[in-house]
């Protein structure tokens, strides 16, 4: 098969008579395009993005002047740290390779990141958002710092400005904590074992470590990755001492920050949170003091005043005056008790002689005292109150004042 380089470079004026068959010159490109750009860097916006159901990704970028087709392997696609999606614009790495079948050439992508973001940041927001959906970030289960810590236990290098600032920090606070050091680089290869490590040391021996703090000083992303590894991530949360996190400066955030109890901004405010300033405290018990004095001098004043009153009073000066008075009261509540009751007997006594004189007038006695008599049949001793009930012949007992007389009715 002719070369097209050779092709395009001989000086044959029968070459443009030269037939070729579709796949001859569609060999002929592949091979002129492929060794040109076998490596290469692409940059565009994805569109037509597809992932296929055996997990190869299709997609094309674009700028405003052109598109290229792209193919990503699935074995590529299971290394990459994002979603590609539609609008994007990354960068992509890679060869260019012709689809004989189709008559295409398309970029075999090796290699895919987000444009504007580094490799590292790009796998710093995916360990983040993996870890942040597994719970390791969760409020909920973040341990509050001790009310009282005497030991504190670092993990960073003993060379450090980190450690030097934290010992400065709490020494010049709180002379009385003991700090206690696990040696541990902080940067480079293998340095994230040796961070574990120094949680999983303080957490054997708990009597060294109310509280750890692991950090160090700024530097950057490459620099602080070592607090960016998800087995550190995973310790701090394991850790049943509280952590604060501490790494670089205020602005620079850690995978660590997000795990820990606590992240402070820089070593030396991790120091502060951990200590408490002596002469502050204090000056704070003498203020204490001195408001507690006015208190109780402000209470024996009151109760000092009230005992005067009532020195004062007219009860506690004449108390027989008193008594005389309450016995004046109760003299005349006893004269308006019997005067009251005296009454009350008298009305009862008159009702009772009315009740008894109307008894009295109705006896039958009495109306025979009057002169009247009583007649009864002499058989059954029935009264007989009409003469129309007397039949002739009939026995009548007649009582009068002095006795009763017998008569027969004719």
């Amino acid at each position: 098969m002719t070369d097209l380089f050779s092709y395009l470079s001989e000086e044959n004026s029968e070459k443009e008579d030269t037939l070729f068959s579709v796949h001859e010159i569609t060999m002929l490109i592949k091979g002129l395009i492929e060794p040109e750009f076998s490596d290469i860097w692409v940059e565009g916006e994805i569109s037509n993005y597809k992932k296929h159901s055996s997990g190869h990704h299709y997609f094309s970028l674009k700028d405003d002047k052109a598109v290229i087709s792209c193919v990503m392997w699935k074995s590529t696609g299971d290394r990459i740290s994002f979603e590609p999606d539609n609008g994007q614009m990354v960068k992509v790495r890679g060869s260019v390779s012709l689809y004989e079948s189709s008559g295409r050439y398309q970029i075999d992508v090796k290699k895919i990141i987000i444009s504007g973001i580094g490799e590292l940041q790009m796998k710093f927001e995916a360990l983040k958002l993996k870890l942040f959906q597994e719970g390791l970030f969760d409020v909920s289960r973040k341990k509050k710092l001790p009310g009282f810590i005497k030991n504190v236990g670092v993990v960073t290098a003993e060379t450090g400005a980190a450690f030097q600032d934290i010992k400065k920090v709490i020494h010049s606070r709180s002379a009385y904590i003991n700090i206690y050091l696990y040696n541990a680089r902080v940067q480079g290869k293998g340095t994230e074992a040796e961070i574990v490590e120094g949680i999983e040391y303080f957490n054997k021996h708990r009597e060294t470590a109310d509280v750890i703090i692991i950090g160090r000083g700024g530097g950057s992303l490459e620099d602080l990755w070592t607090f960016n590894e998800e087995c550190v991530a995973r310790a701090v949360y394991n850790s049943q001492i509280p952590v604060i996190s501490a790494v670089g400066h205020e602005i620079d955030f850690s995978i660590s920050d997000f795990a820990a109890d606590i992240r402070a901004a820089t070593p030396s405010h991790a120091a502060e949170m951990v200590s408490i300033n002596t002469k502050d405290e204090i000056s704070k018990l003498n203020q204490y003091e001195t408001r507690i004095k006015n208190q109780i001098g402000y209470y024996f004043q009151f109760q000092n005043e009230k005992l005067k009153g009532i020195e004062n009073s007219h009860a506690f000066k004449m108390p027989a005056d008193i008594i005389r008075n309450h016995s004046i009261i109760l003299d005349n509540l006893e004269d308006s008790f019997q005067g009251y009751f005296s009454d009350l007997v008298k009305n009862e006594n008159i009702k009772i002689n009315n009740i008894e004189s109307v008894i009295r007038s109705l006896n039958p006695d009495s109306i025979i005292n009057r002169g009247y008599a009583i007649i009864k049949d002499s058989s059954s001793s029935k009264i007989i109150t009409s003469a129309l009930k007397i039949n002739k012949g009939q026995k009548l007992l007649i009582k009068l004042k002095d006795g009763s007389v017998s008569s027969t009715a004719e």
